[in-house]
Parts: C-alpha cells; sequence; structure tokens
C-alpha cells in the first residue's frame, strides 16, 4: 500500500515537472529543452521514489534516559566480553532515513543520525552490518568482521554517500578518546533489542 502511495507521489511530481518544463518551452521564444523535459521529470521522480520507499522503512525505537546511558559509559565489565559501538554521529545525507544495525546476521536496532547503540559480545569474531532501512539492496556496505577480546571497546562510525538511486553506507573504525566518550554522552543511546538491563 505504501509502495503504490509512493508511486503515485513521484508520478505526480514528475508529471507536474514535465507540465512545467512544456509550458516554459512554449512560451519563451527561442527556448528548447530538448531531451531535457522527458528526462529530468524520469530522473526526480524515480530518485524520489525511491528515497520515500527507504523512508518508509523508519521505526520509532526507544532511548535510554540519562541514567542508563551514563551507566553503560562506564563500559561494566562482563565475564569474556567486550563491547562494539555503534555511532551514527552527522547529519547529512540520508539525514531522514533510519538505519538497521545488525550483529552476527540478527538487527538489533535502527539507528536515526546522532544516535549510538552499544553492545556487549562475547570475545571471538563477529560480524557487523548497516544497511538502509526498507530499501534492500540500496546501501553497498560489505560485512565487517571484527575479533573482540575480553574488556575491549570497539567504536565504528556509520558514514553514508549518497548517490542518485543508492545510499552507500561504510563503517569507519573511531578511537575510544575522551573527545569521543564526550560526544556520545552528547547523544541519545539506543539500547540493542533483547539486551536491556
Amino acid at each position: 500500500m505504501k509502495k503504490l502511495r509512493n508511486l503515485a507521489i513521484a508520478t505526480g511530481v514528475g508529471a507536474a515537472l514535465f507540465l512545467l518544463l512544456a509550458y516554459l518551452e512554449v512560451s519563451t521564444p527561442g527556448l528548447d529543452l530538448g531531451a531535457t523535459k522527458y528526462v529530468l521529470p524520469m530522473v526526480l521522480s524515480s530518485g524520489l521514489f525511491a528515497g520515500l520507499n527507504a523512508r518508509a522503512g523508519n521505526r520509532r525505537v526507544p532511548v535510554a534516559n540519562d541514567a542508563r546511558k551514563a551507566e553503560l559509559l562506564g563500559f561494566p565489565p562482563r565475564d569474556g566480553c567486550g563491547w562494539v559501538v555503534m555511532v551514527r554521529d552527522k547529519a547529512t545525507v540520508a539525514s531522514s532515513l533510519g538505519f538497521d544495525v545488525a550483529v552476527d546476521n540478527k538487527v538489533i536496532t535502527q539507528l536515526m543520525p546522532k544516535r549510538f547503540t552499544m553492545i556487549a559480545l562475547p570475545s571471538g569474531t563477529h560480524q557487523l552490518f548497516a544497511d538502509v532501512a526498507g530499501a534492500p539492496g540500496a546501501s553497498a556496505i560489505a560485512p565487517l568482521d571484527v575479533a573482540i577480546r575480553p574488556g575491549e571497546i570497539l567504536i565504528f562510525a556509520i558514514r553514508a554517500s549518497m548517490g542518485l538511486m543508492r545510499t552507500s553506507l561504510r563503517l569507519d573504525p573511531a578511537a575510544d578518546s575522551p573527545a569521543m566518550r564526550r560526544a556520545l554522552a552528547r547523544m541519545q543511546l539506543v539500547e540493542p533489542e533483547g539486551q536491556g538491563s
């Protein structure tokens, strides 16, 4: 149902742009837009349709209160476990789209800009993944294998770059520094599903 609605919106915008360009061409002496009046509305409506579908994948996720966030940012020791932090720190491209975060092929939460999640994982090798919610195949990120040692803290920033028809994601390692800790304290913490206290 949402896809049909999104298609109707995108088609309507494309048609309106075509009519506007055709009117400008007819009413402006010497103006010849050629194929532009056909191609531009098609490109715009296709991009809009893809963007609306991706945005439809957004969902509400609860955020931790300040006390819970402060508790977890102390990275309490857990037997045989290390911590992985996934940060979506900048509201730049794709800021209206939620990013699904997965560990070992299981989606653990969704992040909007200026939010982060953290999860205690048993020592060993684990696979991290991020994708644009509701847009299968739209992101180009490759799953990242990480080796975790007990007590270790690994931080990764999810970065995005947007093309005409797709959003490409990557996971950039970030240092566990005082500046990063301060940045995390200013963001909202989204706890992984099922981890809680």
